[in-house]
C-alpha cells in the first residue's frame, strides 16, 4: 500500500521524536551519573596501559596482581588512549564514551532501516520497541560498553554497507561497498570479537539473499574477507608474536556454546515475546513475504554469538514489532471507519504494549545499572590509604557479571581482589571457568555456614570486603577495621587474638 505524503511526513515527525527521546535518555544518563555506570575497572586499566605505551599497544597489562596478556582487541582502548593522550581524563573516558557511542548507535539503526527502504513510520516504530527494551543499552552504556559499544558501531557501518536487502530486490552492490564492508567487519573485531563475527555473518547473509549470481556473491564476499583480513592481520601479528594463540582460545572458551545455548536462547526469545505478540505478528509477516534477513540475523546471533546474542537480538525484535504494528495500522485503515479511530486505536495498543516491555524489564534488571556509590568509592579510598597492596575478598550479593565493587576495588582501593573474576578470561588453564564456577557457588550459599565455607576456594585474604551478610561474620573470628552505610571490612582474629 503505497504511503500518503501526510502520512510520510507524520511518520517523518514521529522518527525525528523517537530519535531524539533515545538521545535524551543518553543524556540523562550522563548527566545523572558521575561515575562509570557499573563495570569498566579492567577497561580503565587498558585505556591507562595503553596510553603509556601509545602510539604502540602494551603487550601486557598489570590488573589485580595479574599480568594480563593484552590479546583483547585493542580498537576501542586505543581511541580512548588517545582521548587521554589530548587531555582528557580516562574515568571520563570509560564513563562517558560508551554512552555517546550508543546514542550514534541508535541514530545508525534508524539510518539502516531508512537505507533499506524502510518507510519513516515503520523506523520510528521500530526505535520505540527498541529503545523500550533494557537490552538496546544496559551493557553498552557500562564502563565495558566502551568496546562492546564500538563494536555495536561497526556493525552498524556494516549494514550501511551492504545495504539490508528487501524481499524480490537482488541489485548490484558497488565496487567500494564490498571494500567498506570488509573495512567495517575489521573494526568490529577490532573493538569486540562478538560484535565482529556478527558484523561478518551480515556480509555474508546479506549478499546470499541479495546477489545476483553466485559468482558475484564469491567476489563480494571474498573482497569484503579479504579486506577486513587485511586490515586485522596488523593485530593478529602483534598477538601471535607476543603471546602465541593461547590467549585467543582461552577467551573463546568463555562463551557458552552449543545445542543446549542456541535452545535455551530460542526459549528466551519466545517467552519475551509474549509480552509483545506484534514481535511473533511481525515475525509471521516477513516470513510469509519472503523477508528472511532479519529472521536470519537473529539465529546467526543466537548460534555464532550465544553470550552476547540477546544484545543485537533486540535489533530483530524491534524490526519483527514494528512489522506487526504497521500491518496493524493498515488493517485499521481499511476495516475501521472513520480512519482517525481506528489509527487511534492503534497507537493506544502499540504504547501499551511498549510500555508493558519497558516497565517488566527495567524493574526486574533496572536497578543494576547504577555506578559505585559515594559509600563505596569513600571505602575504596580508605583502602588506598590505609592498606594498599593487600589482599582481600569482595563480597557482593552481585553475580560477576555486575559486580561492579570487585572489579573496581583493585583500581580504586589499589589492591588486590582474591575472588575478582574479571581480566581472567585470557589467562591460561581454564582460569576463568574456575573462577566462575566459584563466584556462582559463593553467591548462591543458602546460608552462612555454607558461605563461609565457599569462601575457602580462593586464597586466605588477609581482610573482608563485605556488603552482604554481615552477620556471617561474628566478632569471634572476625573484627571489624572500618565501617560505613554500605561496607564493612573485616580482618579474621587469630588464636592469640
Amino acid at each position: 500500500m503505497p504511503e500518503r505524503p501526510d502520512g510520510r511526513r507524520a511518520g517523518s515527525l514521529l522518527l525525528l521524536l523517537a530519535a531524539a527521546a533515545a538521545v535524551a535518555h543518553r543524556l540523562f544518563l550522563a548527566a545523572a551519573t558521575d561515575f562509570p555506570i557499573n563495570d569498566g575497572g579492567l577497561f580503565y586499566a587498558f585505556v591507562n596501559a595503553t596510553a603509556a605505551s601509545f602510539p604502540a599497544l602494551p603487550t601486557t597489562v598489570a590488573f589485580n596482581g595479574l599480568v594480563i596478556p593484552f590479546a583483547y582487541p585493542p580498537l576501542s582502548f586505543w581511541f580512548g588512549a588517545l582521548l587521554t593522550r589530548l587531555g582528557a581524563d580516562p574515568l571520563a573516558v570509560v564513563h562517558l564514551l560508551p554512552i555517546a557511542m550508543n546514542a550514534l548507535y541508535v541514530l545508525l539503526f534508524a539510518l539502516v532501516l531508512r537505507k533499506s527502504g524502510r518507510s519513516p513510520l515503520f523506523a520510528a516504530l521500530a526505535l520505540l520497541f527498541f529503545c523500550t527494551v533494557l537490552r538496546s543499552f544496559e551493557w553498552l552504556v557500562m564502563g565495558g560498553g566502551l568496546s562492546r559499544g564500538a563494536g555495536s558501531l561497526f556493525l552498524m557501518l556494516t549494514l550501511l554497507a551492504v545495504r539490508v536487502p528487501m524481499p524480490g530486490r537482488r541489485e548490484p552492490l558497488a565496487y567500494w561497498r564490498w571494500v567498506a564492508a570488509g573495512a567495517a567487519v575489521a573494526g568490529a573485531i577490532l573493538s569486540h570479537l562478538e560484535w565482529g563475527i556478527d558484523a561478518a555473518a551480515c556480509v555474508v547473509l546479506a549478499r546470499a539473499i541479495s546477489s545476483r549470481s553466485f559468482a558475484n556473491f564469491v567476489a563480494s564476499t571474498t573482497t569484503a574477507g579479504a579486506t577486513a583480513l587485511l586490515l586485522i592481520l596488523p593485530w593478529l601479528a602483534f598477538v601471535y608474536q607476543a603471546h602465541g594463540l593461547a590467549p585467543l582460545f582461552a577467551a573463546g572458551g568463555t562463551s557458552p556454546w552449543g545445542i543446549v545455548s542456541f535452545k535455551g536462547h530460542l526459549l528466551w526469545l519466545g517467552s519475551s515475546s509474549l509480552a509483545n505478540p506484534l514481535v511473533p505478528l511481525g515475525l509471521v509477516l516477513l516470513l510469509l513475504r519472503r523477508d528472511f534477513f532479519w529472521p536470519l540475523f537473529l539465529l546467526i546471533c543466537i548460534a555464532l554469538t550465544p553470550r552476547h546474542a540477546p544484545t543485537p537480538a533486540v535489533l530483530a525484535l524491534a524490526v519483527f514489532a514494528a512489522t506487526g504494528a504497521v500491518w496493524l495500522f493498515e488493517q485499521a485503515a481499511v476495516w475501521v471507519r472513520p480512519r482517525w479511530i481506528g489509527a487511534a486505536v492503534t497507537t493506544l495498543l502499540i504504547l501499551l504494549l511498549a510500555s508493558l516491555q519497558l516497565n517488566r524489564r527495567f524493574l526486574a534488571d533496572g536497578p543494576a545499572l547504577h555506578p559505585l556509590s559515594p559509600a563505596v568509592r569513600h571505602a575504596m579510598r580508605w583502602v588506598a590509604e590505609r592498606h594498599p597492596g593487600d589482599s582481600f575478598l569482595v563480597l557482593t550479593s552481585a553475580p560477576w557479571w555486575y559486580d561492579r565493587s570487585a572489579e573496581w576495588f583493585p583500581v580504586l582501593a589499589r589492591a588486590r581482589s582474591v575472588n575478582t573474576l574479571q581480566g581472567r578470561e585470557w589467562l591460561p588453564d581454564k582460569a576463568y571457568a574456575r573462577w566462575y564456577a566459584r563466584d556462582i557457588a559463593l553467591k548462591t550459599s543458602g546460608n552462612c555456614a555454607a558461605l563461609l565455607n565457599r569462601m575457602r576456594a580462593y586464597e586466605p585474604p588477609h581482610y573482608y570486603w563485605v556488603e552482604w551478610r554481615r552477620g556471617c561474620f561474628l566478632p569471634a573470628d572476625f573484627a571489624p577495621v572500618f565501617r560505613n552505610a554500605e561496607v564493612t571490612i573485616f580482618e579474621r582474629r587469630t588464636e592469640a587474638d
